[in-house]
């Protein structure tokens, strides 16, 4: 469809309007190419121009706003020029044939319709209005589409029109910032040239000061130079006239002190003659005090060698003594009774089944204990206890010592064997001692430790010398010594006697005394219980009787002394302090060891010995195995 509107400001009729439809679904609504009002130009312009040409903010203005606003208001004033002018076209159709030849000349319509039988008796003026209103309707859909079209496309222009201004205004505001982008950086370019020009010219300005500067005192320090070489010629000159004056001085002087030293030296000579006779006469006289101090100490040191052997051997000799009032007096009767042996021989066995089958627990330990209690009852009138102790004398009941002899013999034997193999053997039969003792059999602890020295003299210790009139294997008896046994196994077997006595000597009481059926003992009642030998500071008297003078060289000392750590260290810690067992660790080590004092029988029993005390000096302490009981 092809149209042309007049300016929307006119009020006159529509002059031309050219139309057709081809179909009912097709229409051309291409706005015409002259049209003769603004707001056909202006819209046939934003039609026709593409996007690429709107590029600058000058082309955003199409004018649409203002002239679109004009129609709208005017479609809301009221009826149009047009619906007026329709109306009177309707009067005029209706009263002149003029005005309708008008109308049918000036538009021409071609609308294509279906064909319907009209009939032929139909008026001229029917047809007529039924055209007049179709073209009516036709008009009024024309106006609206082309009114609708038009707001649409120029509401679509406005959207593009705003998008290019923006689009502009953003190109604009890029370009500006570029621009002052590219002013700072001429700006800084400018800047930095300058500074760096004031930095070059500041550079001279300061190497020209230091020029001058170091020219000032250049001039300055050749001033001062040439002064200072004056004064030093000048101070040299004086210099020289004082040294030799000083020179010639000092030469008489020297002269004059050559003659006082020659005349002091012959004073001297004459004295340092005479002090040294008097010297020698004053190292004469120490000399023999010396020599005769040293004897002295000499002969008090053998006085106290004697007097501490002597000693030693007073207790040995003390309980050899005893041993014989035990064969004399017990053993020998005994043994020559048969009806007696024959009686207790049943108790015999049993006690020596009892301690070889005697384990590391409190409950066998306490069953074998009361058993050999038991039997050691039968042959007293009343049973013993601490308050009345059993004591070894003249009254003492026959068979009952004799059975207290065996049960010794029997621990001993233990001792030679299993001990010997297994240290920690010892202990339960330690335990046995004196739970034994505790129970009121006192005379076990004598005659124990008696039978200990016959076959064991290290027990004390002491090894005794030969008499003049004692025979080879009379004197290897009393050492311990089997007429046939070699010097290892006589070690071995003196070792394990000794491991018996220490675990004796080590043996807490404060867990045995519970295990007892008697009342505890009391302090005064533990002295009459336990001999001296069985206390525990017989430990302390034996390290320090096997460390004396010339012991420590006899063979068996190296085992015996690493017996004694392995068995009663700990007890010896707890009770004496680690510092003060560290220094008899150091000394034994020192002395011992290092200066060749113990030889011991073997190179293997010093190693042993060393280490042990290395273990304890790095305080390693352990408890001995079997000590606590299970």
């Amino acid at each position: 469809m092809r149209f042309a509107l007049e300016d929307s400001s006119d009020d006159e009729s529509i002059s031309s309007l050219d139309y057709s439809i081809s179909s009912d679904d097709e229409l051309d609504l291409t706005p015409s190419r002259n049209p003769r009002s603004t707001l056909g130009r202006n819209i046939l312009s934003a039609y026709e121009t593409s996007e690429d040409e709107l590029n600058s903010e000058d082309e955003v203005n199409l004018g649409l706003d203002d002239e679109w606003d004009i129609v709208k208001a005017k479609a809301r004033e009221g009826p149009s020029w047009r619906e007026k002018k329709e109306k009177s076209v309707k009067k005029d159709v209706k009263g002149k044939g003029v005005a309708r030849s008008k109308i049918s000349s000036t538009l021409s319509y071609k609308v294509l319709t279906p064909k319907k039988n009209i009939p032929i008796s139909r008026k001229a003026e029917d047809l007529t209005d039924e055209r007049e209103g179709q073209y009516d309707l036709w008009l009024n859909t024309a106006d609206q589409e082309a009114w609708r079209d038009g707001q649409k496309q120029a509401t679509e222009r406005r959207g593009q029109i705003r998008n290019i201004a923006s689009n502009a205004r953003a190109r604009l505001q890029s370009q500006e910032q570029d621009r002052l982008a590219k002013e700072a950086e001429e700006l800084r370019m400018m800047m930095e040239g300058m500074t760096m020009k004031l930095h070059k010219e500041g550079e001279e300005l300061e190497r020209q000061f230091k020029e001058r500067e170091k020219k000032l005192w250049d001039d300055i320090d050749a001033a001062i130079k040439e002064v200072e070489r004056r004064e030093a010629e000048l101070a040299a000159a004086t210099m020289a006239a004082v040294q030799r004056q000083k020179a010639e001085e000092e030469a008489r002087r020297a002269q004059a002190e050559k003659l006082a030293l020659a005349h002091k030296a012959e004073e001297d000579r004459k004295a340092r003659e005479q002090a040294e006779k008097e010297k020698q006469i004053q190292s004469a006289k120490e000399e023999e005090e010396r020599k005769q101090l040293a004897e002295k100490e000499h002969e008090e040191t053998k006085a106290k060698v004697a007097a501490e052997k002597d000693r030693a051997g007073g207790e040995w000799r003390k309980w050899v003594e005893k041993q014989k009032w035990m064969k004399i007096n017990v053993i020998e009767p005994v043994k020559g009774d048969r009806s007696t042996k024959t009686t207790l021989r049943a108790g015999m066995r049993l006690m020596t089944r009892g301690l070889g089958q005697v384990v590391n627990t409190q409950e066998s330990i306490v069953r074998v204990t009361n058993d050999l209690h038991a039997i050691l009852t039968e042959q007293l009138p009343s049973p013993p206890s601490p308050a009345s102790p059993v004591i070894l004398n003249d009254d003492t009941s026959k068979p009952y010592a004799y059975l207290l002899s065996h049960l010794s013999k029997a621990l001993i034997k233990q001792a030679e064997s299993e001990v010997n193999a297994k240290a920690d053997a010892a202990f339960p039969l330690a335990r046995i001692v004196f739970g034994l003792i505790l129970r009121g059999h006192a005379a076990l602890g004598e005659v124990l430790f008696a039978r200990f020295v016959k076959k064991c003299p290290w027990v004390v210790p002491y090894y005794p010398s030969r008499q003049t009139s004692q025979s080879r294997e009379e004197y290897e008896k009393s050492t311990g010594r089997g007429s046939d046994e070699s010097l290892a196994e006589y070690i071995s077997r003196m070792a394990g006697i000794c491991t018996l006595y220490f675990a004796i000597l080590q043996t807490p009481l404060s867990s045995l005394i519970p295990t007892t059926s008697v009342l505890p003992p009391t302090p005064s009642q533990l002295e009459s219980l336990i001999i001296p030998p069985l206390r525990f500071p017989s430990a302390w008297k034996w390290l320090a009787l096997a460390l004396k003078d010339t012991f420590p060289v006899l063979p068996p000392v190296a085992h015996l002394i690493s017996t004694w750590i392995d068995i009663t260290a700990h007890e010896a810690v707890n009770r004496y302090g680690k510092g003060q067992m560290s220094k008899i660790w150091e000394a034994i080590e020192r002395e011992g060891l290092g200066e060749g004092k113990i030889k011991g029988d073997s190179e293997a029993a010093r190693q042993r010995l060393k280490l042990v005390l290395e273990k304890w000096r790095r305080g390693e302490v352990e408890v001995p195995k079997g000590r606590v009981w299970e």
